[in-house]
């Protein structure tokens, strides 16, 4: 994992610190707990991780009950690994 992107998504996790609970990095993802769907803003934060990184990163959100998870991880798929 890049220790940029962590540290991009550990800032924006102190700018939003009433919603974003913790900031766990796990098997090369890192996972966002918060308790509002930070969809929007969690796609800026990929879009601003892109420019910095010069690596493709993307997110998913998932829903337990009425807490949110943003799963950020590295964007692996390719022209080569898709049609393999």
């Amino acid at each position: 994992m890049d220790f940029k992107v962590l540290e991009i998504i550990h800032l924006w996790g102190d700018t939003r610190e009433k919603y974003i609970t913790k900031v766990i990095p796990s098997q090369g993802k890192i996972f966002v707990f918060c308790t509002i769907d930070l969809s929007v803003e969690a796609g800026r934060v990929c879009n601003f991780i892109n420019l910095v990184v010069k690596r493709t990163w993307t997110f998913q959100v998932q829903r337990e009950n009425e807490l949110f998870t943003v799963v950020f991880f590295p964007e692996t798929v390719t022209l080569t690994t898709l049609f393999n």
